[in-house]
């Protein structure tokens, strides 16, 4: 209780200090008061009049305490309104009322205005401060308040009436009068604080009431302290009553779109602003500067409506105007043309939604240029305009521009259907009479092309940057033949398992050289379905494909007249390895009720060299260039090791181990060839699709072992978590390709053992190596010396002989060449008897019934082992 009175009496003093000073001077009683709240209370009250509370709390002497300045804050009128639903386009969005937003505000009974320039017209009352500065024989400054009865206490002079006489009468009367009884002296006269008065701001306003506003107010300063309009206020109609008298009637709209204020006329003591209902109201939307929802007044045309809203954008088509009116039948469609006077007079109704449509996006009177040139997109088109007008010179291509092949694709007919017309560039450009340069028609497309490198020159250059250097074999063949592979895997549709794809997809130069070999394809795609589209009612396609040994194998849109020469053309020439003396061309003959397909062989160099044999294309023709006999530049092995000129060798189809050997230059002193390694990219492949295989067949055994273990009272010796950590070491050994090769008889001349080469095969000699190795269930898996005479048991003993879960009736060696003998399949085999030889790796795998009988768990393991083995070998 004590907190509220403590507010009323600050507000009741607040209200009859002087408003120039912005302060209060409080008693030594109201602190007293002051401290009686609690600490929270007067926290508050502190802030709220901006004073520290050590000021108030400190002293029991009156204080001065700034008094607090209340400023509007925004308040958008048209929130709900401006708020449109999510996944909805502009056209369903809800308009806003014109004008709010600008007098929109939170109501404050007072606002100061300090910072305006006086009028001389401006009428002295009760409540203004009058700042009077003496200059002469005597230097004062008085601030002078007029009293309720009019007047001023002029020290010295006694009081003077001053209420009702404007400023600049005022400047004088005071002026007059000082001089007269004060001699010697100058006077300057102005106003202090301006009296605060009280309005009344009702009708549909935010919050209608009383309101003291400052002496200078005008009446949209008033209804900004009330908060602006309401939703159902009126803009066009506002009045001022003086005395019960309509003094002013204001249409706020020409102060929004004329900026004209003359009717905001300053308010006086005890006025009154009436806001009166919202008259009739259409909305407008669509191209144009300011959709919104507008009030109008009785007999508004659309021509006006549209100059309320800021006129049309220029993308609005005028001729189709949309005016949906709300009748009591129901809603009336009018459909208005603007570029008629008659139409521009249509007189609007209360309610009427008005839609401007904007006019259609397609080029008239242009040309298009698309692909390979320097400056893309549309061109105005003249009569008789040519190819040469838009490319004066090779300049305005892109570099890598096709001149031999461009396409024109123009529109015929009523139905839009589309022909194409072939040409070539650097002729146009060159030769401009001759009949390349073809003449444009309105509309035209403008295809060029870019000359892309294709798949086979991409793979001989690519062999040809492969650096031929020695050293290991797998370390160079990671940098060399083994990116080399994938990228011609990758662009020949060689599938790849899955753990190599992730790696191929960061290669960024392979998905760069895909998008390249696309681009042409892709131009042309959208070109090739529409013709297709197009060939309905007994018409043909008219398209052809053209394959084997050119640039840019693939579907062309067929030209009026094109031959098999525009056709070479199209796909960017015959390749190197095309093979000229012989093509062949597929052509579908309709039939009554069927189809009929004709193959023929041709001369391609004499189609294109003799005008007589350079047929013309029909729909659906199938060109295939072939390729020349045994054609391949690109056969690249490799053999590293012990031998004289280790290196990348290029070979021919034939070519086998013996050869090239002999074409490194011999062995050398220090090479083992019964260890020799061999692989394919083949095998490779192969290996690392069954090692695959083979994983997922363990993990299915395997989660059926756990399901028996969690159904089955059984006890196992072992658990499901040791079998998948075998089927782990299987995936993270790399697979090899390697194929058994027995290169001792190679090198004597066997031709039965000896292999022929391929693409991509690597050759290892490794040095000799005086060693054994024992892998597998032994206690310790170690290298040996190797030793003659020394049996396999022995060597198992030195390893610590077998574990418990070794399979000791399996034991096998795996051969320095990689062949494999197994003691139970074979009579030659005696563990005693049979002598070792450098570099056999001893295996004693694990016994599978150990592991609860899984089946492929030994498979499992003699791959591990085996590619274990080779992989030790090679590095």
């Amino acid at each position: 209780m004590r907190y509220i009175l403590f507010r009323l009496i600050i507000v009741f003093f607040v209200s009859l200090s002087s408003f120039s000073s912005w302060s209060a001077n409080f008693t030594a009683s109201q602190i007293a008061q002051f401290k009686q709240l609690s600490p929270a209370q007067q926290q508050a009250l502190a802030q709220q009049y901006g004073v520290e509370l050590s000021t108030l709390m400190g002293s029991d002497k009156a204080v001065d305490i700034p008094r607090p300045v209340q400023t509007i804050e925004p308040r958008d009128v048209d929130k709900q309104q401006k708020t449109a639903k999510a996944g909805e386009g502009d056209a369903a969005k809800q308009l806003v009322n014109f004008g709010y937003d600008l007098f929109s505000g939170q109501p404050s009974s007072y606002t100061p205005v300090d910072d305006l320039p006086v009028p001389n017209n401006y009428l002295i009352a009760a409540g203004d401060e009058i700042n009077v500065q003496l200059f002469g024989s005597q230097n004062n400054s008085y601030s002078l308040n007029v009293s309720r009865d009019g007047s001023i206490q002029f020290p010295n002079l006694g009081p003077i009436h001053v209420a009702g006489q404007t400023f600049s009468e005022l400047k004088a009367n005071l002026t007059e009068r000082i001089k007269k009884q004060i001699l010697g002296i100058d006077v300057a006269i102005s106003l202090g604080s301006l009296r605060i008065m009280q309005v009344y701001v009702t009708g549909d306003v935010y919050q209608p009431g009383a309101y003291n506003i400052p002496s200078l107010a005008t009446v949209t300063q008033a209804l900004i302290a009330a908060g602006g309009f309401s939703k159902s206020g009126s803009l066009r109609n506002v009045t001022v009553r003086r005395e019960n008298k309509v003094i002013a009637q204001l249409d706020l709209y020409n102060l929004l779109l004329q900026g004209n204020n003359l009717s905001d006329i300053r308010l006086q003591s005890g006025d009154t602003v009436f806001v009166a209902a919202k008259g009739p109201s259409v909305s407008i939307r669509g191209e144009i500067r300011r959709p919104a929802v507008y009030e109008i007044k009785s007999g508004t045309t659309i021509k006006q409506l549209l100059k309320l809203a800021g006129g049309s954008k220029a993308s609005a088509y005028l001729p189709q105007l949309q005016v949906k009116r709300y009748q009591n039948d129901g809603i009336h469609i009018h459909t208005l043309d603007l570029t008629k006077d008659k139409d521009k007079l249509f007189v609007l109704q209360d309610g009427d939604d008005i839609t401007v449509k904007p006019t259609s996006d397609v080029l008239k009177n242009a040309v298009i240029v698309r692909g390979a040139a320097i400056r893309q997109g549309a061109y105005s088109y003249s009569q008789g305009m040519r190819v040469s007008d838009l490319f004066s010179s090779s300049d305005d291509l892109a570099p890598n521009a096709d001149l031999d092949y461009a396409i024109i694709v123009r529109e015929t007919g009523h139905k839009h259907n589309i022909k194409v017309l072939q040409f070539s560039l650097n002729n146009a450009i060159n030769l401009t009479n001759s009949s390349d340069n073809l003449v444009l028609h309105s509309n035209d497309q403008l295809f060029v092309f870019a000359t892309d490198i294709s798949l086979d020159e991409w793979k001989t250059e690519s062999v040809k940057q492969q650096p031929a250097t020695s050293g290991d074999l797998f370390t160079h063949s990671e940098k060399s033949m083994k990116e080399h592979s994938k990228k011609r895997d990758a662009l020949t549709g060689v599938e790849l398992v899955d753990s190599e794809k992730p790696k191929l997809a960061e290669q960024g130069s392979d998905k760069d050289l895909q998008e390249m070999q696309n681009s042409r394809l892709q131009l042309l795609k959208p070109l090739i379905n529409r013709l297709q589209l197009q060939a309905v009612n007994g018409e043909r396609a008219k398209i052809y494909e053209i394959s084997g040994a050119v640039r840019y194998p693939g579907v062309y849109p067929l030209v009026e007249g094109g031959s098999l020469k525009e056709a070479i053309a199209a796909a960017g020439g015959l390749l190197e390895s095309a093979a000229k003396d012989e093509a062949e061309l597929s052509r579908v003959v309709p039939m009554p009720g069927t189809i009929a397909i004709h193959h023929q062989t041709f001369d391609l160099i004499k189609a294109l060299t003799n005008p007589n044999d350079n047929f013309l294309l029909e729909s659906k023709d199938r060109i295939v260039v072939q390729r020349k006999t045994n054609w391949k530049t690109n056969n690249i092995v490799e053999i590293q090791g012990e031998v004289m000129h280790p290196g990348s060798y290029t070979i021919n189809q034939g070519e086998t181990i013996h050869d090239l050997v002999k074409r490194a230059g011999g062995l050398s002193q220090f090479a083992y060839p019964q260890g020799a390694v061999f692989s394919r990219e083949v095998l490779r492949l192969q290996e690392q699709q069954r090692m695959k295989m083979v994983t997922n067949s363990l993990r299915q055994e395997i989660a059926s072992l756990t399901l028996r273990r969690q159904s089955s009272a059984a006890t196992y010796t072992s658990s499901p978590t040791e079998a998948m950590k075998v089927v782990d070491d299987l995936l993270d050994i790399p697979a090899i390709g390697r194929l058994v090769i027995d290169l001792p008889n190679i090198l004597l001349g066997n031709a039965q053992d000896d292999v022929m080469l391929e693409d991509g095969d690597k050759l290892y000699i490794p040095p000799r190596r005086n060693t054994i190795s024992v892998l597998g269930q032994v206690q310790i898996a170690s290298n040996f010396t190797f030793k003659p005479g020394l049996s396999v048991e022995k060597y198992i003993s030195l390893a610590g002989g077998e574990k418990k879960q070794a399979d000791t009736d399996r034991v096998y060696v795996i051969r320095a060449n990689g062949a494999v003998m197994l003691p139970n399949q074979s009579h030659w085999f005696v563990r005693s008897e049979k002598s070792l030889a450098p570099g056999d790796t001893i295996v004693v795998p694990i016994d599978t019934d150990y592991l609860d009988g899984l089946s492929t768990f030994s498979t499992a393991t003699q791959m591990m082992y085996q590619i274990g083995v080779a992989w030790n070998a090679i590095k």
